[in-house]
């Protein structure tokens, strides 16, 4: 193994389309190879009785829903390499955000549930950018409704999103763009979607989705170990590890980062601490692993882009077949 292993393949397109083969292949077999019956593609709304009962029988295809979230979860990946180059997030240019969200991403493509966890996740990556906009001075109070507009997208897949508008408060803080008009300005983004939905539920008289939407934001249930399998556990464990890594290293060198890059990658960590508290007291919801997935990606990004050692090459490789084996095992 050579030493300059990360270095070298951190900008190849090596890098990116091994991370799209690893996301591409387990899509395909959930598409062809598993027979299920079909799953309305807004299940959760129908269901709610806002937009009535009938639904296209195209909507209904298995196969249709696993395209789209196919196509979701590339468009994740693209926004957060997107996000990691417009804000030069990392000092080098590198691939590593792309692909390490693909590989995460396809771990748990097999438990993935079919509910509009895909649409959750690129309307917070979506968010993530537009709050990272919000360091420009000229649009900073559009940034934010933005941010908080499409945070409110999320929250309606994922409710207990809405627990983040706070954190965005903080993060809009350590990035020094908190004021009373960026403080209106989220409020205003993230009241805004449940007023549209508000209207169509007084306009066909259905409060269903709105009362359904409540009781799961107030509904909490922690993480039961117990059902994980020691495979699982492993996995998790040295993920937390790998994180940990992650953040000591961006710690111990940010004194290299120009101060913007810094308060971004701060507000980053301040988001992943805060999903991982809705993971755990979401009762192991997948939907929202996969969120932290998003942010873990950045950072991870960081760790394997800037520190080329021994180490780094090890948990690298480790975080490749620890993958593999936990997907075989989602079987």
């Amino acid at each position: 193994m050579k030493r300059s292993l990360l270095t070298q393949i951190a900008y190849r397109n090596i890098l990116w389309l091994f991370g799209l083969l690893l996301l591409l292949i387990p899509a395909i077999r959930d598409m062809f190879f598993i027979q299920d019956p079909g799953i309305p593609l807004f299940k959760f709304l129908i269901d709610a009785g806002i937009f009535g009962s009938q639904i296209s029988p195209t909507f209904q295809s298995a196969i249709f829903i696993r395209v789209i979230r196919l196509l979701l979860l590339f468009g994740c990946a693209l926004f957060l390499q997107f996000i990691s180059s417009e804000y030069r997030l990392i000092r080098v240019r590198s691939f590593f955000p792309f692909s390490l969200f693909c590989v995460l991403a396809a771990t748990i493509l097999p438990v993935l549930p079919l509910n509009g966890a895909s649409f959750s996740c690129f309307f917070f990556c979506w968010a993530c950018f537009r709050l990272f906009a919000a360091t420009e001075t000229a649009s900073t109070n559009h940034a934010v409704f933005d941010a908080s507009f499409l945070l409110g997208m999320a929250s309606l897949f994922q409710s207990k999103l809405l627990y983040l508008l706070p954190v965005v408060w903080i993060a809009l803080g350590i990035m020094q763009t908190l004021n009373f008009k960026s403080f209106l300005s989220s409020l205003l983004g993230s009241i805004g979607v449940f007023w549209i939905i508000g209207g169509i539920s007084f306009l066909f008289q259905d409060y269903n989705f709105l009362l359904t939407f409540s009781n799961d934001l107030i509904s909490f249930s922690f993480i039961d170990l117990t059902t994980f399998s020691p495979a699982e556990i492993i996995y998790i464990s040295f993920l937390i590890i790998l994180m940990i890594s992650a953040m000591v290293s961006f710690w111990l060198k940010q004194n290299l980062d120009k101060l913007r890059t810094r308060n971004y990658l701060n507000s980053l960590l301040l988001l992943w601490f805060a999903l991982f508290a809705l993971w755990l007291f979401s009762g192991n919801d997948m939907g929202y692993l996969l969120l932290l997935f998003c942010v873990s990606s950045l950072m991870e990004a960081y760790f394997f882009s800037l520190i080329d050692t021994r180490y780094s090459r090890f948990m690298f490789i480790m975080l490749l077949l620890l993958s593999i084996t936990v997907y075989s095992l989602f079987l």
